[in-house]
């Protein structure tokens, strides 16, 4: 499984599939780790300014002494081995919208099954699989995020979305850790290959995840990457 982009939330899912018996794990994101991911988890305080894929390597190797993660997209396979997976993580690295990244974006076979996510503040969203090619663009994504401040914010959409409130901090813990599980669950059916809808996912957009509630959001209206969540 190759997991790009390592904000607490992929690396919490990380873990988990450390914790589920997954050894084989290509982490990637060059990206210092900062405060925000240390108070966010799993990251401990003295990984702050390392690398976020060294930090994570060495969190996996003490979290199970059978993992052997590594740090080379260019070697994970092609979507021809059964089992490969990829985790897309996207996070918006400050309270602003115009603080969203995308994750390092390796040169990956074109087919291979890709499930996207990103964290922000309470709220987490998560697109249906598709293949690597077809993946929500930059467009996509931010409509999708604001959206989904919108919705926890509780008022009427605006263009720029604030930054969220601090009073929203115990609903961020249960949404992240409802969103690891749910997320690792999607990523190890698919790779053993299980019929899950919820995987494929039934709805034609992303879903948003805030606190409990899960809440399905249109794709984004003229953006065509939409047409690759369209159902026939």
């Amino acid at each position: 499984m190759l997991l790009t982009g390592l904000g607490p939330l992929p690396a919490a899912v990380a873990l988990a599939l450390a914790d589920a018996g997954v050894c084989l794990l290509n982490v990637t994101d060059p990206a210092r780790v900062r405060v925000s991911d240390i108070h966010d988890g799993p990251y401990p305080a003295e990984s702050e300014g390392l690398p976020r894929e060294l930090a994570l390597r060495s969190l996996l190797r003490r979290r199970s002494p059978r993992c052997a993660p590594i740090s080379a997209p260019d070697l994970f396979p092609s979507a021809a081995v059964r089992g490969a997976v990829v985790l897309h993580g996207w996070t918006v690295a400050g309270e602003l919208l115009d603080d969203l990244q995308e994750p390092p974006a390796p040169d990956v076979d074109p087919r291979m099954p890709t499930l996207t996510v990103l964290a922000d503040g309470p709220c987490v969203l998560r697109w249906p699989l598709t293949d690597s090619a077809h993946r929500p663009c930059a467009r996509c994504v931010a409509d999708a995020a604001r959206r989904a401040r919108a919705i926890a914010r509780g008022h009427p959409l605006v263009t720029g979305a604030p930054p969220l409130s601090e009073r929203a901090e115990p609903i961020r813990r249960v949404t992240h850790a409802v969103a690891a599980g749910e997320i690792t669950g999607l990523v190890l059916s698919t790779a053993l290959g299980l019929d899950d809808d919820a995987a494929t996912g039934s709805h034609a957009g992303p879903v948003a995840r805030h606190g409990l509630r899960r809440i399905p959001l249109p794709p984004a209206p003229d953006c065509l990457c939409s047409l690759a969540f369209a159902k026939p």
